[in-house]
């Protein structure tokens, strides 16, 4: 075990979790929009929103997808 591959690994994990944060942050976070839009702005944030999370979770379940293929290879 080299030190590239050992930073390699720490860097990738360190991007999981940063990964995972965000997403748990973004699923959770109450929609602020309510307050101060109009319908169609909210409809547009709440659009938008949704596909950040997606995005957001597909990211992170890839890239814990990767952190167990470097734990099991």
């Amino acid at each position: 075990m080299n030190v590239i591959w050992l930073l390699n690994t720490f860097g990738l994990y360190v991007t999981t979790v940063g990964a995972l944060l965000l997403f748990l942050y973004l699923w959770r976070s109450p929609p602020i929009v309510d307050d101060w839009t109009t319908p169609a702005g909210k409809l547009a944030y709440a659009k938008h929103r949704h596909r950040l999370i997606i995005g957001v979770g597909l990211l992170s379940l890839w890239l814990v997808f990767e952190n167990l293929a470097v734990i099991i290879l």
